[in-house]
């Protein structure tokens, strides 16, 4: 990663399973359609459930890595993850781009990306275990354990998105905050 001091704002989306993240961002798509919406890579199968992802072998996205195609790359729950280099060109461009992240790796981004705003979805952890049980994706020895990793405390510098009630409360708090980053730039 090399530092990157465009005109755009680089958002991401970070927060616990089950907290609505890719939900937020579906919404965040159809109601700001002028924002870019960075795909992950992911070393997972297409068919493999959850997010809309570009499914890539290990071999696949070593090559990719090695040929510089990533803006940024981590790993997590024994999958790779990555964001295509291509978002540099909608930052220089003065665009908002937004991902779905991890939190280990913002420190990094952070670094590389000056411009990042980092915006952490929460809800109680009653909310959360309602919410895995029913996408039946998760055992409840699963589930129990991702209760307990969303129980960290929100990154430095991120803005906390409460999604416990309606998508549009919801919602609205993620605009306000992009909103507010923009003025501020």
């Amino acid at each position: 990663m090399s530092t990157h001091g465009e005109r755009g704002l680089l958002v991401a989306i970070v927060g616990p399973s089950g907290v609505g993240k890719d939900t937020l961002i579906d919404a965040l798509a159809r109601a700001r359609p002028e924002y870019h919406f960075a795909q992950r890579i992911i070393t997972r199968a297409a068919n493999a459930g959850g997010e809309a992802h570009k499914a890539v072998s290990h071999a696949l996205f070593e090559a990719q890595l090695a040929m510089g195609s990533y803006a940024f790359h981590w790993q997590a729950h024994g999958l790779r993850y990555a964001i295509a280099a291509s978002i540099d060109q909608h930052l220089a461009a003065g665009r908002v781009v937004v991902f779905n992240g991890s939190r280990k790796t913002l420190p990094d981004i952070a670094h590389a990306y000056p411009q990042l705003l980092v915006l952490m979805i929460t809800a109680p952890a009653d909310i959360l275990a309602a919410r895995l049980a029913e996408r039946g994706r998760e055992n409840a020895r699963d589930i129990t354990a991702r209760l307990k990793r969303a129980d960290l405390p929100p990154p430095e510098g991120a803005t906390v998105i409460m999604n416990d009630g309606t998508l549009d409360a919801a919602l609205a708090q993620i605009e306000a905050a992009i909103s507010r980053a923009r003025q501020n730039a």
